[in-house]
């Protein structure tokens, strides 16, 4: 019989990153020499050899430009052919590229020459998560004008079967709300435009890119709505940006600003136990003295969170009559929570937000310049005590009081991370007192996305976590917003909520999680929130195929003890979206994945993804499972009991939207 060789680890860690701190500290790269870090302590040292730059996990070449000609991540190619301007119709260039600086967590180089016989100077910074940021400015004269400007970004298209891209802002300047019929992670049309959007990721289940930009200030596209666009063909896949199209003139310097990025963008845990937060939100200062209904031998709230398996706890607003502030409002009982947390070998995490509660003694002097504006592109946040708590903007001086604020916390209270609802993905902002917005064309103010001002935000929060010497944990609370550059110091992402409320029959398709909410293709811990209508058994099932447990979701807690229970560490893991997997099903509705120690064991999930009962048939790939399928060895984990076939062959029944688990081993 034919086998496959086992090969431990490797699925498993590519597609599951619950990370822990001290787990990766001095963490080495193949083909990098040396062990050097980064002061931030979790990748390692930016590395330049000729016109090659490499940090984690993924490499950048240069062309004389100063753009990428070649980006590989986790060893593949994701480029179809460099990066390139196409300016007046043409991409000549006699542009010359060299590196300036390079210590170790940021490189710099710079390109300059004409392009299409216009003067041009890029200059650009890679830091050590991989981030690429590019400042370039034509000199355009009445001599030498700009009539057409296009940044094109091809990529290979099995490197881009999934799309992202940062909800516009549709109705500013008034309130944009998500809605299941613009849904912002699905499968790559073979045509794709947008308007303005400040990110654009393209990838597949396992690696990507993303574009991204503050703004479309100076932009001139044709048409408003297809400043994006993406074409296909059957060699590449390309992003085109409409930065100035035909009928376009600028005779003056014009000036672009943008980034590029390849995930994934953070290194791997070293097993799945260091790897896995078991975050439990809701906690309340009673719970380790509260005994919770049902519990034999009784247990505190706070035990049997532990016992399911958390690591950390969540404590929301209520710590706080501020919304958003570092200021405490019961010390002592703070104190307490932290000691019977610590106590028992969990951390606690404490929420917080980029608003500004209206009753805050600050609040008249900060409102003055630092509040986003116009508060009508907003949720304006109510809560007890009573208050208006108002969105505030990174790039205000409120944002260096914000992470002063956590590092306080750490230091006089001894918690464990901080919760960022929203304030870890750039907002938009139209505030000219700090910086923000601009003028359009047809006079009307144009908010900036604060891209930059909130990744240094997210770094100096790394750095306060990592200076406690202990693990700790930052979430980021981020809902349909994948924003790789500020992200990438988030140890754990949640997402979901932003369907909250939408229609009981709304589904999103499986490309959502595959691109969104399951994190594999952008290295990011990921915990699906599963509140309706997209909860119950539809979240259970999602969260099985996608190998994505997560504690908001029914069965999250016994997908994770199976996990432990399975020894994934030492399985590959076989995605349904992948031929050759460990079994099929009869009937495309249901899709199979799951876990196998080959030629021991499997642990197989079996979804239902549709509305209606199913009953399917399984075939087994026993060359995959390296062992033979046999009556005796196969039973359902979560209900104990034996799985037996009938006559067609291995018949289960599913009803709607629901999974069914099977464990088989050989009979050796």
């Amino acid at each position: 019989m034919r086998t496959r060789k086992c090969l431990p680890v490797s699925y498993v860690r590519e597609t599951r990153r619950r990370f822990s701190l001290i787990a990766v500290l001095g963490l080495t790269v193949t083909g990098l020499p040396g062990p050097a870090q980064t002061n931030v302590g979790l990748w390692p040292a930016v590395q330049v050899q000729g016109s090659t730059l490499r940090v984690w996990g993924r490499s950048y070449e240069f062309a004389p430009t100063g753009l990428p000609r070649a980006i590989r991540s986790r060893g593949e190619q994701l480029l179809a052919r460099p990066v390139t301007f196409r300016v007046n119709g043409s991409e000549a260039s006699d542009a010359r590229c060299h590196f300036t600086t390079t210590n170790q967590e940021a490189t710099t180089w710079e390109s300059s020459g004409t392009l299409a016989g216009i003067p041009y100077r890029c200059r650009g910074t890679a830091e050590f998560d991989g981030m690429m940021r590019f400042d370039v400015e034509w000199t355009a004269s009445s001599n030498a004008p700009l009539t057409e400007l296009r940044l094109e970004i091809p990529l290979r298209p099995t490197q881009a079967s999934l799309l992202h891209f940062y909800p516009p802002p549709y109705e500013f300047p008034a309130m944009t709300w998500p809605k299941p019929e613009r849904l912002n992670s699905i499968a790559r049309p073979a045509y794709w435009r947008s308007c303005f959007s400040p990110f654009v990721w393209l990838g597949n289940e396992q690696r990507g890119l993303q574009w991204f930009c503050e703004s479309d200030q100076n932009w001139r596209p044709k048409d408003p709505n297809t400043a994006l666009e993406i074409t296909t063909t059957d060699n590449d896949v390309v992003l085109r940006i409409h930065l100035l199209d035909l009928g376009a003139k600028i005779e003056r310097p014009f000036r672009l600003t943008f980034g590029l990025m390849a995930g994934p963008v953070r290194p791997t845990p070293a097993t799945f136990e260091q790897g896995h937060f078991g975050y439990c939100h809701w906690a309340g200062y009673a719970m380790g003295d509260t005994i919770r209904a049902g519990t034999n031998p009784q247990a505190t709230e706070l035990d049997y969170r532990r016992d399911l398996g958390a690591r950390f706890v969540g404590m929301h607003e209520d710590w706080t009559d501020f919304e958003g502030m570092s200021r405490v409002s019961q010390p002592e009982k703070l104190r307490h929570l932290v000691e019977q947390v610590h106590a028992r070998k969990m951390g606690l995490v404490l929420y917080h937000s980029m608003l500004l509660p209206d009753i805050a003694p600050e609040y008249a002097d900060l409102a003055t310049d630092s509040l986003c504006e116009p508060q009508s592109a907003y949720y304006i946040h109510a809560r007890e005590p009573k208050q208006r708590d108002y969105p505030i903007c990174y790039r205000s001086r409120y944002s260096a009081k914000f992470t002063a604020g956590i590092e306080r916390l750490f230091k006089e209270y001894g918690i464990d991370g901080v919760y960022l609802d929203g304030a870890a993905s750039p907002n938009y902002c139209a505030n000219t007192k700090h910086g923000c917005g601009y003028v359009g064309a047809d006079g009307q103010r144009r908010p900036t996305f604060t891209i930059f001002a909130a990744r240094e935000q997210m770094k100096r929060l790394t750095r306060i976590c990592q200076a406690q010497g202990k693990p700790t944990l930052i979430v980021a609370h981020m809902s349909g917003m994948v924003t790789l550059p500020t992200l990438s110091f988030a140890d754990l992402l949640l997402t979901g909520e932003q369907y909250w409320k939408s229609p009981d029959t709304f589904r999103p398709p499986l490309e959502f999680f595959r691109a969104e909410a399951m994190g594999h293709p952008h290295g990011l811990p990921t915990d699906f929130i599963g509140y309706p209508p997209l909860s119950g058994p539809w979240a259970q099932t999602m969260t099985a195929l996608h190998n994505a447990p997560s504690p908001w979701c029914l069965g999250g807690w016994d997908m994770l003890r199976l996990y432990r229970q399975f020894d994934v560490d030492q399985a590959r893991w076989y995605p349904y979206w992948q031929p050759g997997g460990l079994a099929t099903a009869d009937k495309p509705e249901v899709r199979v994945s799951g876990f196998c120690q080959i030629g021991r064991k499997a642990l197989l999930a079996i979804g239902n993804i549709s509305a209606a009962p199913v009953q399917a048939t399984l075939t087994f790939d026993q060359a995959a499972l390296g062992f033979a399928v046999t009556p005796d060895h196969i039973r359902d984990p979560l209900a104990g009991t034996a799985v037996r076939p009938v006559e067609a062959g291995w018949r289960l029944q599913l009803e709607p939207e629901t999974t069914r688990w099977l464990w088989i081993e050989t009979s050796r």
